[in-house]
């Protein structure tokens, strides 16, 4: 009798990993990396800290990645995103793109209030729906936006009228 040939054991996914980075008020460095989190847990998180997030795609990703000392994320949505060197904060900023800066943590009780570090939600195209973006600059009626999620992409305008605000209660 002939031996039956054995399957290879299919590989396991291995777990996202997400990386939590950005500036305090104080303009100081923060970074850590999540592996294996629930991402909404970790969106609601950064938006509550003021963060950013980012996946590492790439071999070079990964290797700054494993540089960020492992975050903590707790089930009420806090977080532990712990201080980190200027040098490998310029590192991943410059891998993600964007300008860094501060997110405010404060959400704007009205469109009167609304300023530079804000984040609201605006709509991309009919098509792709609404997504956070950060408030750069704020002229009258007219806000320049940065998407939060890909500070690569672009500055675009949208009036302060087409934009929803996120709610602080």
């Amino acid at each position: 009798m002939s031996k039956k040939p054995t399957r290879p054991k299919a590989k396991k996914p291995s777990a996202k990993t997400v990386i939590m980075f950005g500036l305090d008020k104080d303009r100081k460095p923060h970074a850590a990396r999540f592996t294996g989190e629930n991402e909404a847990l970790l969106a609601r998180a950064a938006a509550a800290m003021g963060l950013r997030l980012a996946v590492p795609a790439t071999k070079k990703h990964f290797e700054i990645a494993n540089k960020l000392p492992a975050g903590r994320i707790h089930a009420t949505g806090n977080g532990l995103v712990p201080s980190i060197d200027q040098q490998l904060y310029d590192q991943i900023n410059s891998l993600v793109g964007g300008e860094p800066c501060a997110i405010t943590t404060s959400l704007p009780k009205s469109s009167s209030q609304l300023a530079p570090g804000h984040l609201v939600i605006a709509q991309d195209t009919v098509d792709d729906g609404w997504w956070p973006a950060i408030v750069t600059k704020r002229s009258n009626d007219t806000l320049t936006l940065k998407w939060r999620d890909y500070p690569s992409a672009s500055e675009f305008v949208r009036p302060v009228s087409s934009v929803a605000l996120l709610n602080s209660d």
